[in-house]
């Protein structure tokens, strides 16, 4: 507690935490109660599929102002599990949207197979109130000439989507579409303002590399990514401490390459962001970015350029009319 900013960060992250509910509640009253003491602000945040997501733990998260990320696919869900999860989401979401102290954002994860209804399921999430949308596209399996083709065409309509949605409330709901006014070659944070403990006590940049390396304790590469244990305080004196941070601080963009060439060749290299962990998690070299995950940054760099353009022209009028 002594080492933390002012204000810091509390992620609970799965699997599905809320099946560990009593564990949540316990460290969030403690921080809160030390928080008195000490003059820091924790903020709260949670990732889960809702399912579980009683009135009772509802308003345990509204009384602690969490943020919660919902992993909602919208009508994919229908299709890809069954119509009862959809509709027992559908209620989660409305009993969370009237506490005003939660702030939601609805996480949707579509691959090739069910990227065809990428654009429909977002329409359907933002006619649910929902005000934060995040897209997550997976690579876990390859994507072929024509599902990214499909993607190219779903994001297109997704801009149109969200263009008639910013006419009706003001508001750029899709996360992904919005401008946050910083370019830049992307780099791993993990490791460098935030840290992830797995259930097994071990220190890692990121859960990403908690998983991964699940199983994998004899792999050289673990003793360059894991800080060490909680139950073995001071494994990592501060110069080997400093070492694995700079081995997490070699994870950046500039340093990645395709089969082409190298990514710092790239055009597009600042508007481009890939994990390197999840291009592990999915067989490959976090180094070695497959080409068809680079087709994908391309055909969402290109529909959020396209969507940025035809928002200028609908805010245009408005400001010429102020002045």
């Amino acid at each position: 507690m002594p080492r933390l900013a002012q204000d810091y960060y509390i992620n609970f992250y799965g699997g599905e935490p809320v099946l560990n509910f009593d564990t949540i509640e316990k460290t969030v009253n403690f921080l809160t109660a030390e928080d008195t003491k000490r003059k820091k602000r924790p903020h709260f945040s949670m990732t889960t599929n809702g399912a579980l997501l009683s009135e009772e733990k509802i308003r345990f998260l509204d009384k602690h102002q969490f943020s919660v990320e919902l992993s909602f696919d919208g009508l994919a869900q229908v299709i890809r599990r069954d119509r009862k999860s959809y509709d027992k989401v559908i209620q989660i979401i409305a009993r969370i949207l009237e506490r005003q102290n939660i702030r939601l954002e609805t996480n949707s994860v579509f691959d090739a197979w069910s990227v065809s209804y990428l654009s429909e399921s977002v329409a359907s999430i933002i006619g649910l109130g929902v005000r934060n949308i995040s897209l997550s596209l997976s690579i876990l399996t390859s994507w072929d000439r024509q599902s990214l083709g499909k993607l190219e065409q779903e994001i297109a309509n997704l801009g149109q989507i969200q263009l008639a949605s910013y006419q009706r409330t003001g508001e750029i709901r899709l996360v992904d579409f919005r401008e946050d006014g910083q370019k830049g070659v992307f780099y791993c944070a993990a490791g460098r303002d935030r840290f992830a403990v797995s259930t097994d006590g071990t220190i890692w940049g990121c859960p990403l590399f908690a998983d991964y390396f699940a199983g994998r304790e004899n792999s050289p590469q673990y003793e360059e990514y894991c800080f060490g244990n909680l139950g073995r305080p001071g494994v990592k004196p501060g110069n080997v401490f400093s070492r694995i941070r700079s081995n997490y601080a070699h994870l950046s963009m500039d340093n990645f390459s395709t089969t082409t060439r190298k990514c710092f060749l790239c055009p597009d290299l600042e508007n481009c962001s890939i994990c390197p962990m999840n291009v592990s998690i999915a067989g490959h070299s976090w180094e070695k970015i497959p080409d068809y995950v680079c087709a994908i940054q391309k055909i969402k760099i290109r529909g959020k350029e396209k969507f940025s353009k035809e928002l200028r022209k609908i805010r245009r009028p408005a400001i010429w009319k102020k002045r």
